[in-house]
C-alpha cells in the first residue's frame, strides 16, 4: 500500500520538519525518516525472548511468594487489606518510607 501524503499535509509537514532536524536533506528524505521512524519503533517492540518472558513471570510469582510469607507476620493488622497493613507498616502519616 502506497502512502500518498497529499492527502494528509499535516503528516508531510511533520516528516519534514523531522527530516530538517535530523540533517536529512534532497531526494528521499521522507522516505529516510519514515524508515528511521520503523526502525526505532521496532525495536522498542521487539518480541520478547523466552527468557525475558521467564524473568518476568518470576517477578509476579515472586511477589505472590512476598505476599504469603506477610500473611502470618504478626507486625501487620491483618483486619485490613494487606496493601494497606505494608503501607502503614512501611510509610509514615505523610507517605514516606519509615
Amino acid at each position: 500500500m502506497a502512502i500518498n501524503l497529499t492527502h494528509r499535509p499535516d503528516l508531510e509537514e511533520r516528516i519534514e520538519r523531522l527530516a530538517s532536524r535530523l540533517g536529512m536533506n534532497g531526494r528521499g528524505r521522507k522516505t529516510a525518516v519514515i524508515e528511521r521512524a520503523l526502525t526505532v519503533l521496532e525495536a522498542q517492540n521487539a518480541p520478547m525472548s523466552p527468557e525475558e518472558i521467564q524473568a518476568s513471570l518470576a517477578q509476579f510469582t515472586h511477589g505472590d511468594q512476598i505476599a504469603a510469607e506477610l500473611a502470618d507476620d504478626p507486625e501487620l493488622d491483618h483486619s485490613k487489606p494487606l496493601s494497606q497493613a505494608l503501607q502503614e507498616v512501611l510509610y509514615d502519616e505523610y507517605g514516606l518510607p519509615k
